[in-house]
């Protein structure tokens, strides 16, 4: 008995370091957006505008964005990598948390939240005016007339 709830405290700090990986970029994009929109603290922003815009986001609505065929064409390689570990991430984390039998091996875990630290890291460093853009279609839909 004792363990299996060794296996199942493992699976547990398993699932939430990866669903803790998976909010770190949801989270990086989230200020992405703020930042675009608003501007950074150095701007002299609105601090409650920040918020709203930093609180804009929606899980789903930036997944179906990033899968859009357009988006692949539109954007540099290195925000192109963030959608991908963010959709990869996004579909690990809701099977690690609505998947009974769904099973995490350390290694797998900690390759995730490497390959998160960098998607960031290259969403950080993106030229300006990419960031922008990306915060732009992660944030908003086209009309379609």
């Amino acid at each position: 008995m004792v363990k299996q709830e060794q296996d199942n405290l493992e699976q547990a700090n398993l699932k939430r370091a990866l669903s803790t990986a998976y909010y770190a970029m949801f989270h990086g994009l989230c200020r992405n957006c703020a930042d675009s929109f608003v501007g950074t603290k150095e701007a002299g922003r609105s601090q409650r505008a920040w918020e709203h815009a930093y609180r804009a986001l929606n899980h789903g609505h930036v997944k179906d964005r990033c899968n859009k065929p357009e988006f692949r064409s539109s954007f540099p390689e290195g925000i192109q990598e963030f959608a991908r570990k963010f959709i990869e991430l996004q579909e690990k984390r809701h099977d690690a948390d609505y998947n009974p039998s769904c099973t995490l091996t350390n290694n797998d875990v900690l390759n995730d939240i490497d390959n998160a630290e960098i998607a960031i890291r290259k969403l950080e460093v993106a030229a300006n005016k990419d960031k922008r853009a990306f915060a732009v279609w992660t944030a908003f839909d086209k009309r379609k007339n």
